[in-house]
């Protein structure tokens, strides 16, 4: 087993200590929380150490340490494990625990599907077939012609080609399909929180996971201090993804725990 570090083990014990309390904490006390014996005048160092690092900081001369964004940033992407499924079977707890914990929280339907067929009817609209369902365009012989290039393609592969060639009516039709496959969402209070503007309407469409480069992204996507997690889910047994994003210091390791403990 890999030996851990005093300073590791102080700085863990700093994040955990907030993450539980919210509240900066002082060196006599992370001492006593702390299960391996430090004495407190060996812990002061060390919070000088981190301090000078820019792992921890503090808000007053004589208050306790918390940790900064950046070591949030860091502790998040090697404490959260996406490969594990996660099965959600209990709506109203789920409910209840993203308001608890002031997390916006949205699962959408991910059945993957392809375009199969483009029909035209009667020179006016372009019937396009996916594998589960369909989208109607008004008929235009040069998207028509592109489209047609492309069968077989996936559906999130279509609304990104949509997006860089200018097909704004394609496009939107996507989006408006992918809304009606939202199964939850809640918290879009604390969507609009973390850009207050515009921008967070983004978020409440589910084609707000193409932003999203990885299972963990940070700014500068989200502002500073704001994070988003995407992840598969089965939820009420079915198949879907789930965007949840909050503050770096809401505790996602609860959140994923009280979760799997539920189903």
């Amino acid at each position: 087993m890999m030996k851990i570090s005093k300073r590791d083990l102080i700085l863990e014990s700093i994040i955990q200590a907030y993450l539980s309390d919210n509240s900066p904490i002082g060196s006599s006390e992370l001492g006593s929380r702390m299960s391996v014996s430090i004495p407190a005048s060996t812990i002061r160092v060390y919070f000088k150490k981190l301090s000078d690092e820019g792992a921890i900081t503090q808000f007053h001369i004589s208050g306790g340490r918390i940790p900064t964004t950046s070591t949030m940033n860091a502790y998040w992407q090697s404490h959260l494990n996406f490969e594990d499924e996660i099965s959600i079977h209990n709506d109203r707890f789920l409910k209840m625990l993203v308001d608890s914990m002031e997390i916006y929280c949205m699962i959408y339907g991910d059945r993957e599907q392809n375009l199969e067929e483009i029909l035209r009817v009667n020179d006016k609209f372009l019937i396009l077939n996916f594998s589960h369902d369909e989208i109607v365009l008004k008929f235009d012989p040069r998207v028509e012609k592109f489209l047609n290039n492309l069968i077989g393609a996936s559906l999130n592969k279509l609304e990104q080609i949509s997006m860089q060639v200018g097909l704004n009516e394609f496009r939107n039709k996507i989006k408006e399909l992918k809304r009606t496959k939202i199964y939850f969402q809640e918290n879009e209070g604390v969507a609009f929180n973390m850009f207050k503007d515009e921008r967070f309407r983004m978020m409440l469409d589910p084609s707000f996971e193409h932003l999203m480069a990885s299972n963990l992204t940070f700014s500068p996507l989200f502002e500073e201090s704001f994070m988003g997690i995407k992840c598969k889910v089965n939820y009420l047994d079915k198949e879907a993804k789930m965007i949840c994003a909050g503050s770096v210091y809401a505790d996602y390791e609860k959140f994923f725990n009280q979760i799997k403990d539920v189903a």
